[in-house]
């Protein structure tokens, strides 16, 4: 998932006229230079997602926070210091606080590369010359999570109404640049309450929690073909949500039981054979609901959730960590607001509040330690 401060206000330079009086004379006339009026910085933009391409290049999806406000793209090119404006797609906002956003409207930003990234949830719209022009995509339903696999094949996690009326889940894929989406044979959900997707190498992931709090749905397939995927042991006996992440060679996988008065037991789980066997590592803080995962290929694991801290493990979770310079962003997550979390490399991250509050992304170089933030215009 730039914003540079725009909007300077240009102060019009005024030439006063003074005249001196005199019974018989006309006195000559004084010209006047005011000075320039300090320039007015744009409002803050309220950051709804953020995809860095590289520990340089990144993009954020945001908003003004106006009714019916339409989204904003910014990109950075010097490791999120500075933010520039690029176009966005002709979408509304979907953000936290709306239960049913309008149709055409987005969330969530992905770039996989400089050039080509997504807006998603829940239309799908896709740019291929980095933000200059849009194009919404066909998609069989409401996108809920997206990712592009090898090969530029496209996977969507979509909303359908399931036979008892309630919603379902369905993946689909399609090939790069066509809108033929097609159902991803064993990949369909029913009687959950949300899925994580993730793709390491040629391979797929969708991790599901269920409603009754059971154990949670892991299933894996391949991400070049339309060959059946298929279901995995999940490692947690039970959850009430649930994290993925992928980087080569690993996975790891968070679950957290039924949440109260802002605390959830978490427990984590990595595997080095694709989701065949698990290997439990240290349970995450107690504070907060977990949302979601993300991990650097050597190891560096950001959660992040509803009501709390960015946790930070820096080795695949055998020990975690929160950062003091988080502090402040932490205390409005407790107060109700959710933290996002990328994990760029092992040493550089970006963690954003979703939608309120700060309006500003949070810095790292040195794997979490310590955080710089940065106001988005």
């Amino acid at each position: 998932m730039s914003r540079i401060y725009k909007g300077f206000l240009a102060g019009a330079a005024a030439l006063i006229a003074a005249t001196a009086c005199s019974a018989s004379a006309v006195a000559g006339q004084a010209a006047a230079t005011v000075p320039a009026k300090p320039a007015t910085p744009a409002t803050p933009v309220e950051v709804l997602s953020v995809s860095f391409v590289s520990p340089r290049v990144g993009y954020l999806l945001g908003e003004r926070g106006e009714q019916a406000s339409r989204v904003l793209v910014r990109k950075t090119v010097n490791g999120g210091r500075t933010w520039t404006a690029v176009h966005a797609p002709a979408a509304p906002a979907a953000d936290m606080f709306q239960s049913s956003p309008p149709p055409d409207a987005v969330g969530s930003v992905y770039f996989p590369s400089q050039s080509g990234g997504w807006a998603f949830g829940p239309a799908l719209w896709h740019t291929t010359d980095g933000g200059v022009t849009w194009r919404r995509e066909r998609v069989p339903g409401p996108v809920t999570d997206f990712e592009v696999a090898s090969g530029g094949r496209l996977l969507a996690v979509v909303t359908v109404t399931g036979r008892s009326g309630t919603p379902d889940l369905r993946l689909y894929a399609a090939p790069a640049g066509a809108d033929d989406w097609r159902a991803v044979p064993g990949a369909a959900l029913s009687d959950v309450s949300g899925a994580s997707l993730a793709v390491s190498g040629r391979t797929g992931y969708l991790l599901a929690s269920r409603y009754d709090l059971a154990r949670p749905v892991l299933l894996a397939g391949p991400v070049t073909g339309p060959a059946r995927w298929r279901a995995l042991p999940a490692p947690c006996p039970g959850s009430w949500s649930a994290a993925l992440a992928a980087s080569p060679g690993w996975l790891f996988a968070g679950c957290g039981s039924e949440p109260g008065a802002g605390n959830q037991l978490k427990t984590a789980f990595v595997s080095r054979d694709g989701g065949r066997a698990w290997h439990r590592v240290a349970s995450p803080p107690m504070g907060g609901y977990l949302g979601g995962a993300t991990m650097s290929a050597g190891g560096t694991i950001f959660l992040s959730g509803e009501r709390m801290d960015i946790y930070i493990s820096r080795d695949r979770g055998r020990g975690w960590h929160e950062s003091p310079s988080l502090r402040n962003a932490a205390g409005l997550a407790n107060a109700g607001f959710f933290l996002g979390a990328q994990a760029v490399t092992d040493k550089a991250g970006v963690v954003f509040e979703k939608g309120v509050g700060a309006r500003q992304v949070w810095l790292t170089t040195d794997g979490g330690r310590r955080w710089s933030p940065v106001t988005v215009r």
